[in-house]
This record gives C-alpha cells, sequence and structure tokens, in this order.
C-alpha cells in the first residue's frame, strides 16, 4: 500500500537498495552469515534468491503501472533461459535439483530468473542517478573486497570463501563498472578512457594476487577488445562499427564453443591416473587438464540418458552424480593427483557454458549466449566498446572458470545499466503486451524464489551440524529433514562432514559426545534414505564413510566400535544397490571385498558378498577388481582347475587391465602369482 500511496519517493529508493543488497550480497559469506552444510557458499545463493524476488516484485509493480511495454531482446533472452531450464528441468532425474541449480555456483533456473529480473530492473532505473550511483559504487567495492578478503586468513571475521582464485570473476567486471560510475557522473571522455585502463590494470593485479591465470588471460584478451573498440567507436565509420558489432557477436558463440572443444579434446587424450605419471608438466596445465577430464566424464550422461538430454539436458546441479558415478574413467587417482573427489565441495566441471549444455541441452547454451550477443548489439552507442569487451572476457574466464551466484547481481546492474533506453531503437521488442501477463508472470517468480530460498533456509539450519553442537540438549531436538527431492545431496554433504573425521585415528580422544549424536543420527537417517529412495549420491557416501570406520583400531574407544559395527552391520545391505544405481564405482566395493577376504566372515554376510561379486561378474567379466577378488575367492577352493583359473583371473586383472590404477600391489606381485600358478600347474 506504501508504494501505491508516494510512488515517485518508493521509485528513488527502493531500487537502489535492491540493486545495492544485489551487488553486496557476496558478503553473505562471511564467517558471521554462515551456516548449513556448503557453510560459505550456499547462503549466498538463499540471498541472491531473496534478492531476485525483490526484484520482480519491483517489476510487477512496474507492470502494474503500465511502465513496462518493451523489453530489450537480451534481457527477453536471458528470461526464455530461464523459463525453457526450467521445463528442461522436468525431464531430468531430480527436477527440484534442476530447477533451484548448484547449491554453491551460478546456474541453473532460479538464478537465470534472478538474473533477468535484475538486469530488468537495472534497466528500467538506469537513469535513476540514486540508484545506479550507489549500485555501482557498492559493485566495485564488492569487487575490491573479494581481492582483500583473500588475505586475511581463515580464522578472520571478514573472510569469504576458502581460497582466492573466484576473485577472478570479480575482477572481469571491475572495468565495465568504473566505465558506468565515469558515465553516471559525466566525466569526459579522456577521463573516462584514463580511468576505465586503471581498471583494467587493476583487475589484472588482483587477479594475479588471486593466482587466476585464466582470469588474467581473459582481462588481457578484454583490454585489447576493448582498446581496438574503443578507437572504432570514437570516429563516424558506421560500416566498420557494423562489422566489428557482427564479429564480436560471432566471437561470443566461437569463443566458448572452442574453448569447450579445447577441454574435451584434452579430456579425452591425456590422463593423470598418478602423481608421477605427467612429473614434467607445467604445474597451471594440471588445472585446464583437470577440466577436460571432468568434462570428459560428464559427457557420459548424453550416453546414458538418450537423445533427448542433447534437446533438454541432464539436469542442472547433476555435475556432483555425474563425475562421481562415472569417476572410474578417470583412473585411481582422480584429476589432480590425491583429489578425493568425495571430500571436495560440489563438484563441477568449472566450465559455465558447457554447464548449461550439460544441464539444459542446446536450446540452454543457444540461449545463454545469445544473451551476450544481444547485449553486444543493443549496448547504447556511448557503452559499445565496454560492453564488446566485458562481454567476450566474461564469456572467456567463466568458460574455464566457475562463477558464483553473488557474480549475477554484479553482471545484470552493468547489463541493465548499459542497454539502450531509445523506446524506438530498432533491437527493442514488444515482449509483453499485456498487463496481466505481466502481473502473473511477476507473481509467479515472486513465489518460486521467495518459497525456494525459504525452503533452502530451512534445510541448511536442520542440516548444520554447529547449530546442532552449539544448542543445549534439551533445547534441540534432533530433525534431518528429507533432500531426497535435491537426489539427497546436502545429506549427502552433511553425511560425509558429520562423519568422516570421525574415523581419524589420531583424534578419537577429542570427539565430544554430541559429536558422536549427530553422526549416529545420519548414519541411522541415511540408511532409511538408502532402503527407501536409493541414490547414488548416499549409497557412495555411506560406502565411503564405512570403509573409513572398518580401519578402525581394535583398541578404539566403544562408542566409536559401535558406529563402526552399526555401518558394517549394514555394509552388505548397501553395496548390493551399488550396481543399480552407479555400477561403474566398483571400485568403492574394494574395502568391503578386502574386508570379506580377510576377516573370518562367515554365513549370511559371506554369502551376500558372494551374490554382489556375482552380478558385477556377469555385468562386467572383465574389469580388473572382478577379477581380482573372483580370483581371491577361487584359490581358496579345493579344485586344483578353480585354483588355476583363479590365479590366471588375477595375473590378468594386473597384466591386461591395470589394477594397480585401484589397488596398491607390491613390486613383485605379479611374480609370486605366476610362480604360484607354475607351481600348481607342474611347469
Amino acid at each position: 500500500m506504501f508504494l501505491l500511496r508516494d510512488p515517485v519517493r518508493c521509485a528513488t529508493w527502493l531500487p537502489a537498495f535492491i540493486l545495492v543488497a544485489g551487488t553486496l550480497s557476496t558478503l553473505a559469506a562471511l564467517p558471521f552469515f554462515r551456516f548449513g552444510v556448503w557453510r560459505d557458499s550456499e547462503p549466498t545463493v538463499i540471498t541472491v534468491f531473496a534478492i531476485g524476488a525483490m526484484s520482480w516484485s519491483w517489476v510487477g509493480y512496474l507492470f502494474y503501472r503500465k511502465e513496462i511495454k518493451q523489453i530489450p531482446h537480451a534481457i527477453a533472452a536471458c528470461l526464455f533461459l530461464a523459463l525453457w531450464c526450467s521445463l528442461a528441468s522436468i525431464f531430468s532425474p531430480f527436477p527440484l535439483l534442476s530447477f533451484l541449480g548448484s547449491p554453491q555456483l551460478g546456474e541453473g533456473p532460479a538464478l537465470f530468473l534472478c538474473w533477468s529480473g535484475l538486469s530488468l530492473l537495472a534497466w528500467k532505473t538506469a537513469r535513476n542517478k540514486l540508484a545506479m550511483r550507489s549500485a555501482l559504487i557498492a559493485g566495485i567495492f564488492m569487487v575490491l573486497y573479494t581481492s582483500a578478503a583473500s588475505h586475511v586468513g581463515e580464522e578472520s571475521s571478514f573472510e569469504l570463501f576458502g581460497f582466492t582464485d573466484f576473485v577472478g570473476v570479480f575482477a572481469v567486471l571491475l572495468p565495465i563498472l568504473v566505465h558506468c560510475l565515469c558515465q553516471q557522473y559525466g566525466l569526459s571522455t579522456k577521463i573516462r578512457i584514463a580511468i576505465v585502463i586503471v581498471g583494467f590494470s587493476i583487475a589484472m593485479l588482483i587477479s594475479l594476487d588471486a593466482n587466476n591465470k585464466g582470469a588474467v588471460l581473459a582481462l588481457t584478451f578484454s583490454f585489447l577488445m576493448w582498446a581496438g573498440s574503443a578507437m572504432l567507436f570514437g570516429k563516424e565509420w558506421p560500416v566498420l562499427q557494423r562489422r566489428a558489432v557482427y564479429l564480436s557477436i560471432a566471437t561470443t558463440f566461437a569463443l566458448p564453443l572452442t574453448v569447450m572443444a579445447m577441454l574435451y579434446f584434452a579430456g579425452q587424450t591425456v590422463d593423470i591416473y598418478q602423481q608421477d605419471s605427467a612429473p614434467d608438466l607445467p604445474t597451471g596445465l594440471y588445472s585446464m587438464i583437470s577440466r577436460g577430464l571432468m568434462l570428459n566424464l560428464s559427457s557420459h550422461a548424453f550416453d546414458d540418458n538418450g537423445a533427448m538430454s542433447y534437446l533438454f539436458g541432464n539436469g542442472f546441479g547433476h555435475s556432483l552424480f555425474y563425475i562421481q558415478n562415472y569417476l572410474s574413467f578417470s583412473g585411481q587417482s582422480f584429476l589432480y593427483p590425491n583429489w578425493d573427489v568425495f571430500y571436495r565441495d560440489f563438484v563441477h566441471t568449472h566450465s559455465i557454458p558447457y554447464e548449461v549444455l550439460l544441464s539444459g541441452g542446446i536450446v540452454a547454451l543457444t540461449l545463454y549466449i545469445s544473451v551476450f550477443a544481444l547485449w553486444i548489439h543493443q549496448a547504447a552507442p556511448e557503452h559499445k566498446a565496454i560492453v564488446i569487451a566485458t562481454a567476450l572476457g566474461y564469456l572467456a574466464v567463466v568458460s574455464i572458470w566457475f562463477e558464483f551466484s553473488t557474480v549475477i547481481p554484479i553482471l545484470a546492474l552493468v547489463m541493465g545499466a548499459t542497454l539502450s533506453k531509445e523506446k524506438n531503437n530498432r533491437p527493442l521488442m514488444g515482449f509483453i503486451k499485456s498487463q496481466r501477463i505481466g502481473l502473473i508472470l511477476s507473481l509467479t517468480v515472486i513465489v518460486a524464489l521467495s518459497s525456494s530460498a525459504g525452503w533452502l533456509y530451512w534445510l541448511n539450519k536442520c542440516l548444520d551440524r554447529e547449530r546442532f553442537l552449539d544448542f543445549p540438549v534439551e533445547q534441540l531436538s534432533i530433525q534431518i529433514p528429507d533432500d531426497g527431492a535435491r537426489g539427497n545431496i546436502s545429506l549427502q554433504r552433511a553425511f560425509l562432514n558429520g562423519c568422516r573425521d570421525l574415523a581419524n585415528h589420531d583424534n578419537m580422544q577429542n570427539v565430544s559426545e554430541r559429536k558422536m549424536e549427530w553422526c549416529e543420527n545420519l548414519i541411522r537417517h541415511v540408511y532409511n534414505q538408502v532402503s527407501t529412495e536409493p541414490t547414488s549420491s548416499l549409497i557412495l557416501a555411506y560406502l565411503v564413510i564405512t570403509a573409513d570406520f572398518s580401519n578402525l583400531p581394535a583398541d578404539a574407544p566403544a562408542p566409536f566400535q559401535d558406529i563402526k559395527n552399526r555401518l558394517v552391520q549394514n555394509w552388505g545391505n548397501v553395496a548390493a544397490q551399488l550396481i543399480n544405481v552407479a555400477p561403474l564405482r566398483i571400485d568403492t566395493l574394494i574395502p568391503y571385498f578386502s574386508y570379506l577376504s580377510d576377516t573370518d566372515v562367515v554365513g549370511i554376510s559371506r554369502h551376500q558378498g558372494d551374490q554382489i561379486l556375482d552380478e558385477f561378474a556377469q555385468r562386467y567379466p572383465s574389469n580388473p577388481i572382478v577379477l581380482w577378488f573372483d580370483g581371491q575367492r577361487k584359490i581358496n577352493s579345493t579344485s586344483r582347475q578353480t585354483v588355476l583359473e583363479g590365479l590366471s583371473d588375477m595375473i590378468d586383472a594386473i597384466q591386461n587391465y591395470n589394477l594397480e590404477r585401484y589397488i596398491a600391489l607390491s613390486d613383485d606381485i605379479l611374480d609370486k602369482l605366476h610362480n604360484a600358478r607354475d607351481k600348481i600347474s607342474g611347469k
């Protein structure tokens, strides 16, 4: 009602508040605001969802007042991208996960809705000097703060994320932020050019300081594009200018596709199986090879999900499943040497354009790139050069790096600030002519984003171990929520964080009873989930946790032994489901089969293990792990012929199928097996 009574006053300060809050949303990663499973990153996603809902509230108000009759093609493409990806999410394995996207990063239909809403708000507010100046200053501050915060240390109250190279993605937007701020203050062309050069220089320095070489290269490329474009658009050369625009648009499509092809080729041709497998490889190239391998691994999703996945994709936020499930294709030491895929943060392909292709299909990728192409095409003449440089530089860096969700509000701000405002300009279109359609769309998006933010907040609060540990027992009951609609990605992470460190043999005396209680309840809940709705995320995590606890020393305290016994008791039941959800990850059963081989396990457990091994042997008879453990089983036979077959299987696993990628072997094991086989066969 206040908006209706005083629209002039609200039109001044409310958009300013929304835009400033959006540009400062990275501050939600400060230790003071952290909670949940991904304690530093998912609060920022929730914050962006809430701000996106606020932006659509104002957009809905503008529809109500009939002030939006045209929408720039770039923003329309962004909205179409969000709507298409929302539709495509229906066909993904976990639709809710696909709609919400990654719990850490800046992609997914919900965030695309935030992008389009904030861009439209910024575009309609571009002549509001208070709003634009405040937001641009806040954006510059945020970029500089991310750099400064990377030096304060992990224990500081001002630290943002646990690594520094994310700063490079923010830095790519610094030149256009200072350009737009100069434009807002009406500075002369010479002064504006000088300040933009300073902006590029600072952006490169903070990217170097953050050790993000990809961002430095992208900024160098961006600077060269800006310098050439600024000279061209500073002259009266309309034909050359049009050609430059069309060439830039073509580059927006060629650049990410070329990077994708290069990464895919690297992932197909380069293997890093052991730490010393490529000792002469420059350190910086390990990062690029890891991206190529992740891209290669996740591309198998298209093979499994069929031709329709090329159209509708495989679901946003699903990279975790695909990389974990197909991990065996990369060998034992995943990507980086000693990189434990289960212990790192949310696994991602580190290429936003490819992630859009993988998740939303060819249509989504086309729309995503079209947003930047149309941004270049529709940019106002005074912004054309910096927009060309920023669009291409941004696409370059996100093609080899990921973006946090909080980059989206800053990107939306500079997009809205630089798009043409001329009503009769040809690039503009009548997108939503009906006031009713605009209001319905706005209300639908507001409900979707608000409910998403609220649900994620509740979910993370319930899965927050630190909150559980801080509250007195009598004031906090254990309520572990159902995360099955998102494929149990948060529950998997909470399970790993809550239990895995308890298996550390050197730290058992320092574990509190509340931590033990938290772990026990997670184990109970995870097993119930696996029993009713098995997902690869929980099954793989359960197998990893059980393997860790199975190595507890015999003198471990009784509470730890109780957890071990509870996990081992259900080990076979969980292992039996692996072949249905992630059959290629038989390597996670190595500790299970070793446990059955090295201990006096008899009866039902032994029989269950034999059944599991038989099922895998029937489906993957040449798998080295199958051959190795099936061979071990055979050499315990009373039949001489069966023993020989077992020894031959074990030799075959080593000689022909690279068993050493999965199991550490002694140098003389092969000779011993050959000698044993020769002795039994009488040679």
